[in-house]
Protein backbone atom coordinates (compact mmCIF):
# COMPACT_ATOMS: atom_id res chain seq x y z
CA UNK A 1 0.00 0.00 0.00
CA UNK A 2 2.80 2.33 1.03
CA UNK A 3 4.44 1.73 -2.69
CA UNK A 4 1.09 2.60 -4.61
CA UNK A 5 0.75 5.85 -2.38
CA UNK A 6 4.34 6.73 -3.29
CA UNK A 7 3.64 5.64 -7.12
CA UNK A 8 0.63 8.25 -7.13
CA UNK A 9 2.56 10.93 -5.40
CA UNK A 10 5.09 10.72 -7.98
CA UNK A 11 2.15 11.00 -10.37
CA UNK A 12 1.01 14.13 -9.33
CA UNK A 13 3.99 15.58 -9.03
CA UNK A 14 5.46 14.84 -12.38
CA UNK A 15 1.72 16.32 -13.93
CA UNK A 16 2.30 19.23 -11.70
CA UNK A 17 5.79 19.98 -13.33
CA UNK A 18 4.31 19.37 -16.47
CA UNK A 19 1.53 22.19 -16.13
CA UNK A 20 4.34 24.44 -14.81
CA UNK A 21 6.18 23.98 -17.62
CA UNK A 22 3.90 24.47 -20.08
CA UNK A 23 2.62 27.35 -18.81
CA UNK A 24 6.43 28.91 -18.89
CA UNK A 25 7.10 27.93 -21.97
CA UNK A 26 3.87 29.30 -22.97
CA UNK A 27 4.75 32.55 -21.50
CA UNK A 28 8.77 32.73 -22.97
CA UNK A 29 7.65 31.71 -26.38
CA UNK A 30 5.57 35.01 -27.16
CA UNK A 31 7.25 37.82 -28.65
CA UNK A 32 8.00 40.73 -26.55
CA UNK A 33 6.80 43.06 -29.00
CA UNK A 34 3.75 40.95 -29.70
CA UNK A 35 0.20 43.91 -30.09
CA UNK A 36 -2.92 43.20 -30.59
CA UNK A 37 -4.45 44.79 -33.79
CA UNK A 38 -6.35 48.58 -32.65
CA UNK A 39 -8.43 49.48 -35.46
CA UNK A 40 -7.25 52.85 -37.29
CA UNK A 41 -9.68 55.38 -36.77
CA UNK A 42 -8.53 58.52 -39.15
CA UNK A 43 -10.19 61.89 -38.24
CA UNK A 44 -12.27 63.87 -41.22
CA UNK A 45 -9.62 66.46 -41.73
CA UNK A 46 -5.69 67.12 -41.40
CA UNK A 47 -4.25 70.37 -40.08
CA UNK A 48 -0.96 72.19 -40.71
CA UNK A 49 2.37 70.71 -38.90
CA UNK A 50 5.29 73.24 -39.03
CA UNK A 51 8.84 73.34 -37.70
CA UNK A 52 12.30 75.06 -38.08
CA UNK A 53 15.52 73.34 -39.28
CA UNK A 54 19.05 74.84 -39.89
CA UNK A 55 20.82 74.04 -42.83
CA UNK A 56 24.54 75.14 -44.23
CA UNK A 57 25.50 78.77 -42.88
CA UNK A 58 23.17 78.85 -40.29
CA UNK A 59 20.77 79.29 -42.89
CA UNK A 60 16.94 78.93 -41.82
CA UNK A 61 14.00 76.62 -42.99
CA UNK A 62 10.38 76.87 -42.37
CA UNK A 63 9.25 73.09 -42.43
CA UNK A 64 5.72 72.04 -42.93
CA UNK A 65 3.30 69.21 -44.11
CA UNK A 66 -0.54 68.56 -44.06
CA UNK A 67 -0.88 65.69 -41.31
CA UNK A 68 -4.36 63.54 -40.04
CA UNK A 69 -5.83 64.73 -37.02
CA UNK A 70 -5.64 61.77 -35.23
CA UNK A 71 -1.49 62.30 -35.02
CA UNK A 72 -0.76 64.19 -32.36
CA UNK A 73 2.43 65.85 -31.53
CA UNK A 74 5.24 63.73 -29.40
CA UNK A 75 8.22 64.89 -27.62
CA UNK A 76 11.34 62.92 -29.02
CA UNK A 77 14.54 62.34 -26.53
CA UNK A 78 16.29 61.02 -29.73
CA UNK A 79 18.32 63.43 -31.44
CA UNK A 80 17.93 61.79 -34.82
CA UNK A 81 14.16 61.84 -34.67
CA UNK A 82 12.55 65.79 -35.56
CA UNK A 83 8.77 66.04 -35.74
CA UNK A 84 7.55 63.27 -33.83
CA UNK A 85 3.71 62.31 -33.86
CA UNK A 86 1.78 59.80 -32.88
CA UNK A 87 -1.57 57.97 -33.27
CA UNK A 88 -3.47 59.60 -30.49
CA UNK A 89 -7.15 60.17 -31.68
CA UNK A 90 -8.71 60.96 -28.74
CA UNK A 91 -5.49 62.82 -27.11
CA UNK A 92 -4.57 66.42 -26.73
CA UNK A 93 -0.59 65.51 -27.57
CA UNK A 94 0.83 62.21 -28.18
CA UNK A 95 3.32 60.04 -26.35
CA UNK A 96 6.50 59.11 -27.65
CA UNK A 97 7.53 55.36 -27.50
CA UNK A 98 3.68 55.01 -29.31
CA UNK A 99 3.15 52.92 -32.40
CA UNK A 100 2.42 54.33 -35.26
CA UNK A 101 4.34 57.30 -35.41
CA UNK A 102 5.16 59.84 -37.60
CA UNK A 103 8.57 61.71 -37.43
CA UNK A 104 11.48 62.75 -39.77
CA UNK A 105 14.14 60.36 -39.12
CA UNK A 106 17.93 60.57 -39.80
CA UNK A 107 19.28 57.02 -37.45
CA UNK A 108 22.25 54.62 -38.94
CA UNK A 109 19.12 52.38 -40.77
CA UNK A 110 17.54 55.38 -42.30
CA UNK A 111 20.35 56.68 -43.24
CA UNK A 112 22.31 54.24 -44.94
CA UNK A 113 18.75 52.94 -47.15
CA UNK A 114 18.92 56.38 -48.70
CA UNK A 115 23.14 56.42 -49.33
CA UNK A 116 22.95 52.66 -50.95
CA UNK A 117 19.64 53.77 -53.40
CA UNK A 118 20.85 56.55 -54.33
CA UNK A 119 24.20 54.24 -55.33
CA UNK A 120 22.60 51.42 -56.59
CA UNK A 121 19.05 52.21 -57.27
CA UNK A 122 18.11 49.96 -54.59
CA UNK A 123 18.52 48.89 -50.82
CA UNK A 124 18.82 46.03 -48.69
CA UNK A 125 15.56 44.94 -47.12
CA UNK A 126 13.34 47.10 -49.67
CA UNK A 127 9.68 45.96 -49.98
CA UNK A 128 7.44 48.06 -52.91
CA UNK A 129 10.05 50.45 -53.69
CA UNK A 130 9.37 53.01 -56.20
CA UNK A 131 12.25 55.39 -57.33
CA UNK A 132 10.46 59.49 -57.29
CA UNK A 133 11.85 62.64 -58.32
CA UNK A 134 11.74 66.17 -57.40
CA UNK A 135 11.61 66.20 -53.08
CA UNK A 136 11.84 61.99 -52.62
CA UNK A 137 14.13 59.70 -54.13
CA UNK A 138 11.96 57.19 -53.23
CA UNK A 139 9.03 55.28 -51.39
CA UNK A 140 9.52 52.03 -49.81
CA UNK A 141 8.51 50.00 -47.16
CA UNK A 142 11.45 47.98 -44.98
CA UNK A 143 11.24 46.14 -41.29
CA UNK A 144 12.39 48.34 -38.57
CA UNK A 145 13.45 46.95 -35.37
CA UNK A 146 10.76 44.78 -34.71
CA UNK A 147 8.43 46.74 -36.66
CA UNK A 148 7.74 48.06 -40.08
CA UNK A 149 8.30 51.29 -41.86
CA UNK A 150 7.07 52.80 -44.81
CA UNK A 151 8.72 56.01 -45.71
CA UNK A 152 10.27 58.35 -48.41
CA UNK A 153 13.60 59.19 -48.99
CA UNK A 154 15.25 62.81 -49.01
CA UNK A 155 17.71 65.44 -48.58
CA UNK A 156 16.70 68.57 -46.69
CA UNK A 157 17.51 72.11 -46.52
CA UNK A 158 19.30 72.30 -49.71
CA UNK A 159 21.03 69.35 -48.95
CA UNK A 160 22.58 69.85 -45.76
CA UNK A 161 20.65 67.05 -44.29
CA UNK A 162 21.60 64.49 -46.33
CA UNK A 163 19.86 60.69 -46.56
CA UNK A 164 16.73 61.31 -44.06
CA UNK A 165 13.42 59.44 -44.14
CA UNK A 166 10.06 61.00 -43.56
CA UNK A 167 8.48 58.31 -42.14
CA UNK A 168 5.49 56.30 -40.73
CA UNK A 169 6.69 53.25 -38.45
CA UNK A 170 4.00 50.42 -37.24
CA UNK A 171 3.97 47.15 -35.77
CA UNK A 172 4.44 44.49 -38.70
CA UNK A 173 1.11 42.67 -37.00
CA UNK A 174 -0.29 45.71 -39.63
CA UNK A 175 1.06 44.24 -42.92
CA UNK A 176 -1.36 43.85 -45.18
CA UNK A 177 -4.41 44.81 -43.61
CA UNK A 178 -6.87 47.83 -43.90
CA UNK A 179 -4.87 49.59 -41.08
CA UNK A 180 -1.31 49.60 -43.12
CA UNK A 181 -3.38 51.03 -46.32
CA UNK A 182 -4.31 53.68 -43.60
CA UNK A 183 -0.93 54.81 -42.61
CA UNK A 184 0.08 54.74 -45.69
CA UNK A 185 -2.02 57.15 -47.05
CA UNK A 186 -1.36 59.51 -44.00
CA UNK A 187 2.20 59.73 -44.97
CA UNK A 188 1.60 59.98 -48.59
CA UNK A 189 -0.84 63.31 -47.58
CA UNK A 190 2.40 64.25 -45.81
CA UNK A 191 5.02 63.62 -48.71
CA UNK A 192 2.79 65.43 -51.06
CA UNK A 193 2.20 68.43 -48.87
CA UNK A 194 5.53 68.41 -47.65
CA UNK A 195 7.60 72.03 -47.59
CA UNK A 196 10.74 73.52 -47.04
CA UNK A 197 10.78 77.17 -47.11
CA UNK A 198 14.54 79.52 -46.36
CA UNK A 199 13.78 82.36 -44.40
CA UNK A 200 15.67 85.17 -44.57
CA UNK A 201 18.42 86.03 -42.32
Amino acid sequence: MALLNKIAKIIKLADRSSSEFTETVSIDETPKNMQMEEEIVLAAYSYTVEDEAYGDDDSKFLISFKLNNAFKEAKSHAGEVEMLHTYAPCEEYGEEGKLPCLAIVYDDKVYCAVEEFKEKGTFTGAIEITPLSEKFYFKAKMEYYGDMMYFYGLDRCDGFWENNGLCMVYPKVYVDTENEIKLMHVLDEVAESYSEERKEK
